[in-house]
C-alpha cells in the first residue's frame, strides 16, 4: 500500500493539535490497518520557527493571516496585500517589528524545509485541511506540493471552502484533483482504498457531498502522535504543555432544532441570523458520554496533559451534563474550554465548574431584547446578564461578544444595550465584535428581509486573490451593500462605551489570579455585607440584615415578581416591590422583562452555594 499525508497549515492555534487530522488518521487507521498515514501539524512547526509571540497575533486576525500566504501566491499584488496588512495588523507589536515582507520570508523557509524533507515520490494521495486563518495557506501548501509532484493526487477539505463547488474550484486553482465539502471520514478512506491500496482502482464516489456518519461512537479517538513527536523534539525551553480538541458532537443542537422541515439545511428558521458555522455538518449527532469521557480519560494518560477543548457549537443538554459528572468524579484537575448558550442554568455551570471547565465561549452577542430577537439568539437581556454574573462568581472568563452593526438594527437597539452595559459594568466586558456576512447565514439567504444587498466575496478576497479567484470563488466571508455606514455611525457609541468598560474593569480588577470581584458579598447568616469597588479608590458598603438579605440571595438566580411574591408571602407587596425598585436603583440589582437577579458575586470565587436547581431557599 502506498502512504498517504495529511497536513494542516498554518495559521491554526499553535497550541492545539489540528482534531482534524488526528480524527482522519485515526479512521483510516481503522478501516485500513495496513495503511501509512502521516499527520503534519505544520502550523506548529510555523509557530516553534517564527516564535510563539509572532505567530500567536497573526493567528489572531484572520485578514492578517490570510495575507501572508497571499503575498507568497500572488507576489504582483503584494503592494495592495501590505497595505491590507498593515491596515488589519494596527497595534500588533510582534507585526510592525517584522512587517509582511519578514513574515512571508519566515513562512516561505518552512514550507520550503518541509517540502524538502519529504519524498513526495512514495504517496498514493496528499490531504490538506483550511479551516479559519488557512485559505491562503492551504492553497500556497497545495501549489507547493504539485511543482515538486504535478502526478500526486491532491484532496482540499475543512469549512475554508464548504461554500465552493470542486469544479469550479479546479478550474480557478489548477492542482485540486478532490474536494471534500462535509464530513471527510468516509471520502477519504473512498480516495485511499483508490490510491493507495494495492486492489485494482475502483470507481469514485463523489466527494461533494458525502452523507454523515450516523453513530459517532463508532469513531476511534483521535490520534495525535506526530504533535507529540515535534514538540518533544523541540529545545526544552521552547516545548509547553499543550490543549488538545476533543468533540462530542457535530452540527449545532439549537439550529437543527429550528430548520423547517424539508429544508436543505442552509435556510434556516430561528437560528442565528449571522452563523454560517455549519455549512459542513449535516444534522446534529453526539457521541455518547462514557465514549467522550473514556477518549478524554485515555488521552490524558498517554500525554500527560490536562487541558482539553471541545470544538462543539454547543455540548448536547442531557448527555453534555452526564459527560461533566462523569469527568468531575475522573479524579483528575482537568483544564477544560467549551461552548454553551447564556441560558445555560447555575447548576449545569457550576456542574461544569467542578469537572473543571475554566474558560468558555458563552454566545452573548446582545444586550438588547429587540435586537436578541432579530439574531434569532432565543436568549433574553436577563439570560444574558445573569450568564455574566454566574461566570464572575466562579470566575470564569465567559469570552462573550458584543455584535455591533447587525444590518436592521436600530436606535432603540443601541439605547438598549448602551442603559444595559452601564448597569453591569461590574462584570467582565463583553469584547465587541463588527457584523461580517457569512455565506449561507440566513442573513445571506434572505438579504432583502435586512436592508441589504449582497455583492460576491468580501472586497479583501480580491486583494488577497485577484479579481478572477478573489471574486469567483465561493468564501465564507461575503461582501454586501447597504445600511454599513448607518450602522457604523450608530454603533460608534457603543463602541466607545464597550473600549471604556474595558480600561475600567483593567483599572478595578486587583493584579492577581484571585482579585476580589468589583461587586461582591460576604454573607453573615442573618445579614449580608456588600462591598461596590468604583474608579478613584471609592468603596461603597452596603449592608442587608433578615428578610432584605433572603430577598438578595433568593435573586441570585433571576426570579420573577410572582417567584418572589410566593416566597415571601408574608411580606406586603408594595413594600417588596419598594425594596427592589431600592436596589435596581443603587445598582445592585439587574432588572428586565419582569424579572430580578442580584448582582452582587461572593469575595472568594468559587465559594458560592446553591441547591441542586440553582436555587437558594429561605432558611
Amino acid at each position: 500500500m502506498l502512504p498517504l499525508i495529511l497536513i494542516a497549515p498554518p495559521w491554526a492555534l499553535f497550541n492545539r493539535p489540528s482534531i482534524q487530522l488526528a480524527t482522519l488518521k485515526a479512521f483510516l487507521h481503522k478501516r485500513f490497518p495496513e495503511l501509512a498515514v502521516q499527520a503534519v501539524h505544520l502550523h506548529l512547526e510555523t509557530a516553534a520557527q517564527l516564535g510563539y509571540p509572532l505567530y500567536q497575533e497573526v493567528s489572531e486576525r484572520s485578514w492578517v493571516a490570510e495575507a501572508v500566504a497571499a503575498s507568497l501566491l500572488f507576489p504582483e499584488n503584494a503592494p495592495a496585500i501590505g497595505r491590507l496588512f498593515l491596515r488589519e495588523g494596527r497595534g500588533g507589536k510582534e507585526l510592525a517589528r517584522h512587517g509582511l515582507e519578514g513574515l512571508a520570508a519566515g513562512l516561505d523557509a518552512v514550507y520550503n524545509r518541509f517540502l524538502d524533507r519529504i519524498d513526495w515520490q512514495a504517496y498514493g494521495l496528499a490531504g490538506i485541511t483550511a479551516s479559519l486563518c488557512q485559505t491562503t495557506s492551504g492553497l500556497l501548501l497545495l501549489r507547493r506540493i504539485k511543482e515538486r509532484r504535478p502526478q500526486l493526487p491532491l484532496v482540499l477539505g475543512g469549512s475554508s471552502f464548504s461554500g465552493e463547488e470542486g469544479g469550479n474550484l479546479a478550474r480557478l486553482f489548477p492542482g485540486v484533483d478532490h474536494l471534500v465539502r462535509g464530513e471527510g471520514e468516509g471520502p477519504l478512506a473512498e480516495l485511499a482504498a483508490h490510491y493507495c491500496t494495492a486492489a485494482p482502482p475502483r470507481p469514485l464516489l463523489a466527494t461533494e457531498h458525502p452523507p454523515p456518519l450516523d453513530d459517532l461512537d463508532q469513531l476511534p479517538s483521535p490520534d495525535f502522535t506526530e504533535y507529540f513527536d515535534f514538540l518533544h523534539s523541540l529545545p526544552e525551553n521552547r516545548r509547553f504543555f499543550p490543549s488538545l480538541p476533543v468533540e462530542m458532537s457535530r452540527g449545532c443542537l439549537w439550529q437543527a432544532r429550528h430548520l423547517r422541515p424539508g429544508d436543505d439545511g442552509q435556510r434556516r428558521n430561528g437560528a442565528c441570523a449571522f452563523c454560517n458555522l455549519n455549512l459542513q455538518w449535516q444534522g446534529y449527532r453526539h457521541k455518547s458520554a462514557a465514549k467522550v469521557a473514556a477518549e478524554i480519560e485515555a488521552l490524558a494518560r498517554r500525554h500527560r496533559v490536562l487541558s482539553f477543548a471541545f470544538m462543539d457549537n454547543l455540548l448536547p443538554p442531557r448527555k453534555g451534563g452526564e459527560l461533566m459528572h462523569r469527568l468531575a468524579q475522573g479524579g483528575r484537575e482537568l483544564r477544560l474550554f467549551t461552548e454553551i448558550r447564556a441560558d445555560t442554568s447555575a447548576a449545569r455551570l457550576h456542574e461544569m465548574h467542578r469537572a473543571g471547565v475554566r474558560s468558555l465561549q458563552v454566545g452573548i452577542e446582545a444586550l438588547s431584547g429587540g435586537l436578541l430577537k432579530k439574531l434569532g439568539k432565543g436568549t433574553s437581556v436577563m439570560a444574558n446578564v445573569e450568564m455574566m454574573r454566574h461566570c464572575e462568581a466562579l470566575a470564569l472568563p465567559h469570552g462573550g461578544n458584543l455584535l455591533l452593526g447587525f444590518p436592521g438594527s436600530d436606535e432603540d437597539d443601541v439605547r438598549e444595550t448602551l442603559a444595559t452595559m452601564k448597569r453591569v459594568s461590574m462584570f467582565r466586558p463583553l469584547a465587541p465584535v463588527h457584523f461580517w456576512l457569512g455565506l449561507h447565514s440566513p442573513v445571506h439567504a434572505n438579504p432583502s428581509a435586512y436592508g441589504i444587498t449582497p455583492c460576491g466575496n468580501h472586497r479583501h478576497w480580491r486583494t488577497l486573490l485577484g479579481e478572477r479567484l478573489g471574486s469567483q470563488l465561493r468564501l465564507l466571508v461575503q461582501g454586501y451593500r447597504g445600511q454599513q455606514g448607518r450602522q457604523r455611525r450608530l454603533w460608534a457609541p457603543v463602541a466607545a462605551r464597550a473600549r471604556t468598560w474595558q480600561r475600567s474593569y483593567r483599572a478595578l480588577t486587583l493584579p492577581g489570579r484571585n482579585s476580589p470581584p468589583i461587586l461582591g458579598y460576604h454573607d453573615g447568616g442573618d445579614f449580608l455585607l456588600l462591598s461596590e469597588r468604583r474608579e478613584g479608590g471609592t468603596t461603597l458598603q452596603h449592608r442587608l440584615v433578615a428578610t432584605s438579605r433572603d430577598i438578595y440571595l433568593f435573586c441570585r438566580t433571576s426570579r420573577s415578581r410572582r417567584q418572589l411574591q410566593q416566597a415571601f408571602a408574608d411580606i406586603d407587596a408594595a413594600r417588596l416591590e419598594a425594596f427592589l425598585l431600592m436596589m435596581t436603583d443603587k445598582g445592585l440589582m439587574f432588572s428586565a422583562e419582569g424579572r430580578f437577579l442580584s448582582l452582587a458575586v461572593p469575595m472568594e470565587p468559587g465559594l458560592e452555594r446553591l441547591d441542586g436547581h440553582g436555587l437558594y431557599r429561605r432558611r
